[in-house]
């Protein structure tokens, strides 16, 4: 077996706050109908910024608990952006 690397691609992993309902449905409304996202994100390799163009991956979400008081909330929520 032999291993040849066409590309090297970058993969981001948008990590959120806790998130109410009113917060989950404005993100998850902004985020959900995007098909490309350009990003600019801290490059740990060269320590520098770095701009790539990516796709929305897999979105992980899990609902924490129902407060009347605070509304209904989300536990901190992963969004993979893969670049093109």
């Amino acid at each position: 077996m032999h291993y040849n690397p066409v590309a090297q691609k970058y993969k981001i992993i948008l990590h959120t706050k806790y998130l109410t309902q009113e917060e989950f449905q404005e993100f998850f409304s902004i985020i959900v109908p995007l098909k490309e996202y350009t990003v600019r994100f801290l490059n740990p390799y060269t320590g520098g910024m770095t701009t790539a163009n990516c796709y929305r991956g897999d979105r992980k979400v899990t609902m924490k608990w129902n407060r009347t008081d605070k509304g209904i909330l989300y536990n901190p929520t992963d969004i993979s952006l893969i670049e093109l």
